[in-house]
């Protein structure tokens, strides 16, 4: 049996309600491990065109245009916060740049932890608009001030969704589209508007892990900037390939920018540039950005010297933002093996 199926029949031993490890060679070869279901009632597996939340792997594509958009010279990394939205109190707008946001190293409070909606499924089965979680970061104070240290913060990234839009004039949505999703041809990819908690057909259920069992939580907010992007395993690979491995989406020296890493309190050595993730297994460093929230956990990397990519999905969850949460993930070691070729 292939160490990845193994790996995905332990996690659901271990609990999941399902798992997947797809795997895309640079020459479009795939394979696809699973084990579990994607939907408990009616017990159907899943399969790579299945769509899912992939949380904050939503990070790396807003980064992405917001560095278009400097390549454009549209805006500037240094740019401060007080020139592009002059009209909210954000702590510290006037040191506090564009830059900053893009490393997570702003200081400003992430709305996630805002007592309204801290590890709370009910306060996540309703839809919560950009300018909403915006507001509830910065009705607290800042928790240092900009650049003195990283700290992941989900803020960061609706902050940026707002400028991209003050700058083009049009929704992230928009922009998402017609910059990354249709030229590389992803078309079971979509960006949410701020109301619709749906997800596309097919898709993977959600759930979490309550005292009577496993609650299907399908519907949720995921964020805006940070974390709202549906996508399928086909639709990752082809953008995280352009990306990193083609490198067509951005040019060279912008894309060594946001390859340009920084040390995080992550376990497992993982860093962190701009919206974008290292993580140095044994086998050699990957990239990509990890995403989950309550019902899935995404982890999609990939090697940049030879363009194989992988993503894990996983589509339960032991609480969000839950400190005292023990709940397995896909082995490191397997993950190292993984990336190398069979």
């Amino acid at each position: 049996m292939h160490p990845l199926q193994k790996e995905c029949q332990r996690l659901v031993e271990a609990g999941f309600p399902g798992v997947f490890a797809y795997c895309e060679d640079a020459n479009g070869s795939s394979q696809f491990y699973t084990a579990g279901f994607a939907d408990l009632t009616t017990r159907q597996p899943m399969t790579p065109n299945h769509h899912y939340r992939i949380g904050s792997t939503t990070k790396t594509f807003t980064a992405t245009i917001l560095l278009q958009l400097l390549a454009e010279g549209k805006i500037k990394l240094q740019d401060t916060l007080d020139t592009w939205v002059p009209d909210l109190p954000i702590p510290n707008a006037i040191t506090l740049t564009i830059e900053h946001l893009l490393r997570m190293r702003s200081g400003l409070f992430d709305f996630e932890d805002d007592p309204s909606l801290l590890g709370d499924l009910d306060a996540h089965r309703r839809p919560h608009g950009l300018m909403e979680v915006i507001h509830l970061s910065i009705k607290h104070p800042a928790k240092f001030l900009p650049g003195v240290q990283y700290e992941y913060c989900n803020t960061n990234f609706c902050i940026l969704e707002l400028i991209i839009e003050r700058i083009t004039g049009h929704t992230l949505a928009t922009e998402l589209q017609q910059r990354i999703f249709a030229p590389l041809g992803m078309t079971n990819s979509t960006y949410p508007d701020e109301e619709n908690l749906t997800l596309p057909e097919p898709y993977i259920h959600g759930y979490e892990r309550t005292l009577d069992g496993w609650e299907e939580c399908s519907y949720v907010f995921f964020g805006r900037g940070d974390g709202a992007l549906i996508s399928t395993a086909p639709d990752l690979a082809r953008f995280f390939r352009a990306l990193l491995f083609e490198r067509t989406l951005l040019p060279d020296d912008l894309l060594q920018q946001m390859m340009s890493m920084a040390p995080t309190q992550f376990p497992g050595g993982e860093m962190y540039g701009l919206g974008l993730m290292a993580d140095p297994l044994s086998s050699g460093t990957v990239w990509g950005h990890s995403g989950g929230g309550f019902g899935y956990l995404d982890l999609p990397y990939i090697r940049c010297e030879t363009g194989r990519f992988i993503v894990f999905v996983m589509n339960g969850s032991y609480g969000f933002r839950a400190t005292t949460s023990q709940r397995p993930i896909p082995d490191r070691g397997v993950r190292a093996e993984a990336y190398s070729k069979d």
